[in-house]
């Protein structure tokens, strides 16, 4: 099966570490492991290289008639916000065009996409080709840029994301949040399935050389991990607060964070504050190295602040309990599906620092335990949520919709 897999957000770099490179990347060349001839076209392949990456790439994220007009429009309404969302919407034209060539050199049998602000050129290709579109939807974006950056086309936004959403085949999403979300925006229910992130075992099969990652600091502490980008959002303040409380009792303990972002600086005063004895902080890494460093801690922490609207499928929990980490989540959304309580990790009250130093506390204590949590929770990770297991699930929905009568694409009485 030749399939096209589309992501048309700047803002996922293919080659990226980030969480969403790292899904893109994976179920790609997770499906062509499987044998499928697979065609990544992205808006953002990203600047290192990828060893070993079996699917062809084909970028669609720049057209020259369309930056000069996105500089123009800038300076003409003193402002980037609409001039970047008439770019971005615009851009679907490439995709269009590059995904008709694409099918004309070498017929495409079926789309996945991932969902990105200003999508409608995938759905586009499918109705006229008459082709199964299956849509990944992590996220509510309209309302998350709505809030968080801001809109100045809204409406627009809106309705691409509910004529794409409506017009899929299939849609997938990471968690049980996004299902009533996916509803809202048309998706019949019958349509909408939850695939949560995965993790690629054989990164985690068998330890990794110790000597990949230089780690002389860590030798003989109590290692407690974080993996992720450094936003406020994923609890860095209140891992923080924890591990200052934590190393009051535990003098064995060290702090491994390995990531950036926002709250980089912040990080780095406090490592600098508490000294390299207790604190390492490696900035971004190459995600193939991610492992070695989780082989040397015995904890992963996600200690997520408590947030009205969780609907997160967090990797670094599944990447903790493949390296066979013992995981003190917060006790909130997905995370209930990804940790039984006190079988394959603990569970704490999100956003409270005082209880995570405590079940932090009590795993330093408790060295059995942390072992007996880490290997009960790699061995359901390892035997249950592999990007090989998803990428099944995923050419199970083409063959389903490759067989059934193609729907049409309509949302809100309009059609392609």
């Amino acid at each position: 099966m030749h399939i096209a897999y589309v992501c048309s957000d700047l803002g996922v770099p293919v080659s990226g570490t980030k969480g969403a490179s790292i899904h893109v990347r994976s179920l790609a060349q997770a499906l062509t492991l499987e044998g499928h001839r697979v065609t990544l076209l992205a808006a953002n392949p990203g600047s290192d290289p990828l060893v070993g990456f079996r699917p062809e790439i084909i970028p669609i994220g720049y057209e020259r008639t369309l930056k000069r007009l996105k500089r123009n429009l800038a300076q003409r309404t003193e402002g980037t916000t609409i001039a970047r969302e008439v770019h971005a919407l615009l851009l679907g034209s490439v995709a269009h065009r590059e995904l008709t060539e694409l099918h004309r050199r070498r017929p495409v049998d079926a789309i996945y996409e991932r969902h990105s602000l200003w999508s409608w050129a995938a759905l586009a290709f499918t109705c006229e080709h008459r082709l199964p579109h299956v849509l990944e939807l992590n996220a509510p974006l309209v309302r998350e840029h709505g809030t968080y950056r801001g809109l100045e086309l809204g409406e627009v936004a809106e309705a691409c994301e509910r004529q794409l959403v409506a017009g899929a085949s299939a849609v997938v999403v990471p968690s049980e949040a996004l299902v009533d979300h996916a509803t809202r925006l048309g998706a019949a229910r019958c349509r909408v399935h939850v695939l949560p992130n995965a993790i690629d075992p054989e990164l985690f099969r068998a330890r990794m050389a110790l000597a990949a990652v230089p780690a002389q600091a860590l030798e003989g502490r109590f290692v407690v991990a974080f993996v992720g980008s450094l936003k406020a959002w994923h609890g860095i303040d209140v891992m923080l607060d924890a591990f200052a409380r934590l190393t009051r009792t535990t003098p064995e303990a060290h702090l491994l964070v390995i990531g950036d972002g926002p709250l980089k600086a912040r990080v780095d005063d406090f490592a600098l504050e508490l000294g390299p004895e207790w604190v390492t902080v490696t900035g971004a890494v190459s995600h193939q190295l991610v492992p070695a460093w989780l082989f040397r801690a015995h904890v992963g922490v996600a200690p997520y602040p408590q947030l009205e609207d969780f609907y997160f499928s967090p990797m670094k929990v599944v990447e903790y309990q493949a390296a066979g980490l013992a995981v003190v989540a917060s006790d909130i959304g997905h995370l209930r599906q990804q940790i039984d309580d006190m079988e394959t990790g603990i569970l704490v009250r999100p956003g409270d620092a005082i209880q995570l130093a405590g079940a932090l506390a009590r795993l330093a204590r408790q060295p059995e335990l942390t072992s007996r949590l880490g290997r009960q929770a790699r061995s359901r990770v390892l035997g249950q949520c592999t990007w090989a297991q998803v990428a099944d699930r995923v050419t199970d929905l083409i063959d389903r919709h490759s067989t059934a009568p193609m729907r049409l694409a309509v949302a809100g009485g309009y059609g392609w």
